[in-house]
């Protein structure tokens, strides 16, 4: 493999995810069934709506007492919605520090203000380290761009900024369309499989 930087998709793949977590504690401030709250949120495409920056926090957080019919407060709902985001391993920090000796690393991800603020107060208290910005040489996020992964626009646009090709960049993604759609505009990209973790990955590459 040959390539001149490399991204990394951030849920799954850096930081441990579980969409669970969030239907289960909408669950539980509401009194409503997880498998109601899901279907709610997923008919609604609240994650693709917010994650692609079609509304602030507050109008996020005024369509969640509409669409799950629920009075919650800016806090239970800001829990909920944070209870998807579990830890970051150390060893992918220092596996990023390592890259980074050699390459320039990216991050890539669909996420939302209010994931990357509990994300960014997670890195502070577990690793001493103020932000995301620290990580990587520049975060590409989904909201900020009015993009969305699998489109090819997002790729396309993050190409452009880095002035690279996309045969020049390796990237791990942890859905199978985000890597599709990236491939398919030439990027290298490898499809990581939880509970095989970056690092099991990159033993061979870096």
């Amino acid at each position: 493999m040959k390539f001149k930087a490399v991204i990394f998709d951030f849920g799954n793949v850096i930081i441990n995810i579980d969409f669970k977590r969030i239907y289960r504690t909408f669950a539980h401030f509401t009194s409503k069934s997880e498998t109601y709250i899901e279907k709610q949120i997923t008919d609604n495409q609240l994650f693709r709506r917010y994650e692609s920056g079609q509304f602030s926090d507050e109008e996020f957080r005024e369509i969640i007492r509409q669409t799950l019919g629920f009075p919650l407060s800016d806090t239970e709902i800001d829990k909920a919605w944070n209870a998807i985001l579990l830890d970051i391993p150390a060893d992918r920090i220092e596996l990023i520090k390592k890259i980074r000796q050699k390459y320039p690393v990216y991050l890539l991800s669909n996420t939302n203000n209010i994931h990357i603020k509990a994300s960014n107060d997670y890195l502070k208290k577990a690793h001493g380290i103020s932000n995301l910005d620290e990580l990587f040489d520049q975060l590409f996020l989904s909201y900020e761009m009015n993009m969305w992964k699998p489109d090819a626009e997002i790729y396309h646009f993050m190409l452009k900024k880095l002035k690279l090709k996309p045969n020049e960049v390796l990237f791990f993604d942890d859905n199978v369309k985000n890597v599709e759609s990236a491939n398919a505009i030439g990027i290298q990209t490898i499809l990581v499989e939880p509970p095989t973790s970056i690092i099991e990955y990159c033993k061979n590459i870096f």
